[in-house]
């Protein structure tokens, strides 16, 4: 009797099969199958020439990864160079991808507006306003202490929030007209009554002039001034980052007008 055996590969079942079929016929020599060799999987290897592209893969020798030379263009190929320019152009123009040119639009939340958002007003100082709750209350005038609820966001830079006066319970609180706030605030709350809510948003490209000094020494002179750690680090990344363009700095603040000191 045969001694029982277990199969463990595919190499011993083909050896198996291949003396079963060899008694069947009667031969007397037994010859397994060859064992193949696995081909090594390697990722294909670009390699260019003269601004054309193959695969060293197809090539079956060696000489197919050797540097071919390079290949003078022929005159129609530069007669129609510049057609294939100006061709190019608008498309590259339309990608911002591809061009590295500065987003006229992109420091403006009105171009990406949603069905239902309300658009903002932009006012001689290039700041915008958006009312999104009329007040009842008093206008305040100037030399009166305001206090007023925000939350302010890095709408041009991932849209982190800075800080929100809910979270710290600390209102701010200055004087109106006395240069102890940034010009937007001032701006946006000499026209609010108490009570109502007004979206700011500064432009980065008047990032400067609207709201905080790029000096690191001056910048929170004037408020709102976070009062977290985190705030300050995420409103001091926009504005210290020489490599970001002037629309990651646009900021967006929401400002409600709780009380007017008198």
């Amino acid at each position: 009797a045969t001694p029982r055996r277990w199969i463990r590969n595919d190499t011993v079942d083909m050896n198996a099969a291949a003396l079963t079929a060899s008694r069947v016929a009667g031969t007397s020599a037994i010859r397994a199958p060859p064992r193949r060799r696995a081909a090594a999987v390697r990722a294909p290897t670009i390699v260019i020439f003269a601004g054309r592209t193959r695969d060293a893969h197809d090539s079956g020798s060696e000489s197919g990864r050797r540097e071919e030379p390079a290949s003078l263009p022929s005159r129609r190929a530069v007669a129609l160079a510049p057609v294939a320019a100006a061709l190019l152009a608008p498309l590259v123009a339309a990608d911002p991808a591809r061009a590295d040119t500065e987003c006229t639009k992109c420091s403006n939340s009105n171009s990406s507006l949603a069905p239902g958002d309300k658009p903002f007003v932009q006012s001689p100082s290039g700041a915008r306003f958006a009312d999104l709750r009329e007040g009842t209350g008093a206008t305040p005038q100037p030399g009166q202490t305001v206090v007023v609820e925000w939350v302010g966001y890095t709408s041009g830079y991932q849209a982190k929030k800075i800080e929100s006066t809910r979270e710290t319970d600390a209102p701010f609180a200055f004087k109106l007209g006395a240069g102890e706030a940034i010009p937007a605030f001032e701006e946006a709350v000499s026209q609010m009554r108490v009570g109502g809510i007004r979206r700011l948003e500064i432009p980065g490209e008047l990032e400067e002039k609207l709201a905080y000094s790029r000096d690191p020494s001056q910048r929170y002179a004037v408020g709102p001034v976070p009062q977290t750690l985190g705030g300050r680090r995420a409103l001091d990344f926009v504005l210290d980052n020489r490599t970001l363009k002037d629309f990651n700095r646009t900021l967006l603040f929401d400002i409600r007008l709780s009380a007017i000191r008198k």
